[in-house]
């Protein structure tokens, strides 16, 4: 089984998984009274909370009309990717075989699209529907042929389920249960379900050889230049660091074979895939690869930086081997890297839910931020300490950062410096005098709480306004700080714009969006992460 899922399979309305089974339980059982839940949820009396759509029509149930349909209850539970089972316990709803006899679409000449809140949606078939082929296992892991009935639950151990979203509560969601109280695999266990439609297999896209079968696909890359590359993608060189976390948010990182010294010591991808500290071969840079390396590697694709050495991009394609360079310093680049990337490795479609994620996330922000007039935001350092160079450095005009600040509603003091990180001394920052500083930290050596730390206990900084106020805040870090152009760059919007604007944004609860993100893209939960930074 894959050791990653695409990440549309693992979103905040689905628990991702690699593998499932069984716990001893009493048989499900089936019957045609209606349960009652403890407490009436906002939807129980005249809200559609599904709708139905097949082959005889179009039927809406309310959560009082699902309930009212032939029942069952069983025991069931599933396994995250990360190995822990959850979620065990006695579920109750209505069968969705029986959900389907309603709108005429019981049939293995049909497949069914499960379609969540957030717009998720998954594809499974006719056997799906009947229970075969799903993989069940006991509470110790070992595999067991026990058999499931998939079922759209509304109860979990005698209460009513609740899923929220966007301050919407969703009732519903799919659950697998069995005669042996089965775990199976979380990938199956969609949240917060709003629709189930009826479909022909032949319309069906499946997350899976969604490219024509042309024998290869084009892109223009950010040098201007039409690239051509063999499908399907099985190998990826990634000398872009930050382009090697793209791949990885579209679920594709474990075709990675060759990458840069970030990949192979990012903690947060051998998080996530354990095996690439001995698969990821260093492979250099976007202006000094190891152009025999990656001969060896033999890769389908590279994948660097525009602001690379075209020299070096030269050599690797005089071995046959197709280079693409991306840009990431701007939210529309960043954005239009992430589509290339999907094109390239065959995933459009989740590509195009990903980006709605972002657009989605950026707008509950910016459309708050961008009423503030320049007075009323708060001019802000980011700053980070240079081991190498072992002086603080400013992100110049060129750098993702100062984008990321003004969207969350401040101003960069250091936005008009050239080019990328600069060299700064305590007279600068004295002279920009900044409302708040924001500390980032790229070594687990001297992570940002330290730095903050630091900069705390000098008198030389005592001075500086956002010190003398106590607002000096370390940017959160996983393994990857929230604050560059990579995937966790959405999660330090959020988390900036609460900073500046605490009263504005004082329903942005950091860590469940951070936690929603990390089930979503990565099928884990934010206990799996090891978090630094000033973050509740």
């Amino acid at each position: 089984m894959r050791k990653y899922l695409a990440p549309l399979l693992i979103g905040v309305l689905l628990l991702s998984v690699i593998s499932s089974g069984c716990i001893g339980e009493k048989n499900i059982t089936a019957s045609n009274t209606s349960p009652t839940s403890a407490t009436p949820t906002p939807s129980e009396n005249s809200e559609v909370v599904l709708t139905l759509i097949g082959p005889s029509g179009e039927k809406s149930l309310t959560l009082e009309g699902l309930k009212s349909l032939p029942q069952i209850e069983g025991k069931g539970g599933y396994k995250t990717k990360m190995g822990s089972i959850r979620g065990v316990g006695t579920y109750k709803g209505v069968s969705l075989k029986e959900l389907l006899e309603l709108v005429g679409g019981l049939s293995p000449d049909y497949n069914v699209r499960i379609v969540a809140a957030d717009g998720y949606s998954v594809v499974v078939s006719y056997d799906f529907v009947l229970g075969k082929g799903i993989d069940t296992m006991d509470e110790n892991g070992n595999p067991t042929e026990g058999s499931v009935v998939p079922i759209i639950a509304y109860e979990f151990n005698g209460e009513p389920i609740t899923f929220e979203l966007d301050g919407k509560v969703y009732p519903i969601q799919i659950a697998l249960v069995g005669d042996d109280g089965c775990i199976t695999p979380g990938n199956l266990w969609v949240k917060a379900v709003t629709r189930i439609e009826v479909i022909k297999p032949s319309y069906v896209s499946t997350g899976t050889n969604e490219e024509p079968k042309t024998g290869y696909i084009t892109v223009t890359d950010f040098r201007g230049k039409e690239v051509k590359v063999s499908q399907p993608v099985n190998r990826i060189v990634a000398i872009y660091g930050l382009a090697a976390q793209m791949v990885y948010l579209i679920g594709e990182g474990e075709k990675i074979v060759g990458g840069t010294p970030m990949v192979v010591s990012d903690s947060f991808i051998q998080l996530i895939d354990p095996d690439a500290k001995d698969r990821v071969i260093l492979a250099g840079d976007p202006t000094s690869a190891n152009v025999e390396e990656i001969k060896k590697l033999n890769p389908d694709v590279v994948f660097t930086a525009a602001w690379g050495d075209e020299r070096v991009n030269e050599q690797i394609e005089s071995l046959g081997i197709p280079v693409i360079a991306l840009d990431l310093e701007t939210v529309e680049s960043y954005l239009k890297s992430l589509e290339i990337i999907g094109k390239v490795l065959g995933k459009r479609n989740e590509v195009k839910e990903i980006t709605k994620y972002y657009v989605n996330a950026m707008e509950r922000i910016t459309n708050k931020t961008s009423k503030f007039s320049e007075d009323q935001k708060p001019r802000v350092l980011l700053v980070m300490y240079s081991m190498k160079s072992k002086a603080f450095k400013a992100p110049g005009q060129e750098y993702f950062q100062n984008r990321l600040i003004e969207m969350a509603g401040g101003i960069s003091v250091s936005k008009e410096l050239p080019g990328g990180w600069n060299v700064i001394n305590i007279e600068q920052v004295a002279e920009w005098n900044p409302d708040v500083i924001i500390v980032v930290g790229y070594s687990p050596v001297y992570p940002s709480t330290k730095i903050k730390e630091d900069i705390l206990n000098d008198p030389a900084w005592g001075q500086i306004r956002a010190v003398k106020e106590g607002k000096i805040y370390a940017m959160p870090n996983d393994g990857e700080s929230w604050d560059y152009p990579a995937p966790k760059w959405i999660l330090g919007l959020y988390w900036t714009a609460k900073v500046l604007h605490p009263e504005l944004f004082s329903d942005l609860d950091i860590m469940k969006e951070a936690n929603d993100f990390y089930e979503r893209f990565f099928g884990i939960s934010i206990n799996d992460v090891s978090l630094v930074g000033d973050i509740s």
